[in-house]
């Protein structure tokens, strides 16, 4: 009996130890320079503005629609590319470059252009079976998705920098 509560006791003991040290596990959270923001897109319907919208609304960002006096992300394009790598014994294209991209500008109160137009990019590389071709679209879709979520993790990376902290505390505009 006292046997087997050691394994307990010492995983016990084990995590004591650890959230002594000040050990937690790493997180996604980003501190973003503003509370409120305009969410301006070419496509404000599609499942990259939607989820975009969760992610900067999980990052404390309140979205507004187009106000004079919030910063606005301006989502200038999204485009998606499916190009042929390789092609197999029967002249059927095998192997594909599969590119997500979106092209984006950040806009101050006043007008002015804190971040240029930047792109963003995310590739995968996507090979179709000839006897499973259902579920190779189905795997193209889940990879779309898969690409959406790094294009946003980067762009919330890109707008939680330093410079785009310092120049909006150098802009005076209201309710940021």
């Amino acid at each position: 009996m006292i046997t087997r509560c050691y394994p307990f006791l010492f995983s016990l003991f084990l995590s004591f130890m650890l959230t002594a040290c000040g050990f937690q596990l790493r997180g996604h959270e980003f501190s973003l320079p503003f509370r409120t923001l305009s969410l301006e897109s070419n496509q404000p319907y599609s499942h990259f503005t939607k989820e975009l919208q969760k992610a900067l609304a999980a990052a404390g960002v309140n979205i507004l629609l187009a106000t004079p006096t919030s910063p606005r992300l301006q989502i200038l394009a999204q485009n998606f590319t499916r190009t042929a790598t390789s092609l197999g014994n029967a002249g059927q294209t095998t192997t594909y470059l599969l590119v997500y991209s979106i092209l984006f500008q950040i806009i101050d109160c006043k007008g002015h252009v804190l971040l240029a137009p930047q792109q963003i990019r995310a590739t995968r590389t996507f090979s179709i079976t000839s006897n499973q071709l259902a579920g190779d679209l189905n795997t193209e879709n889940d990879l779309l998705e898969n690409m959406q979520q790094d294009v946003i993790q980067q762009l919330l990376i890109r707008l939680a920098s330093p410079e785009l902290h310092q120049q909006l505390r150098c802009n005076t505009c209201p309710q940021q």
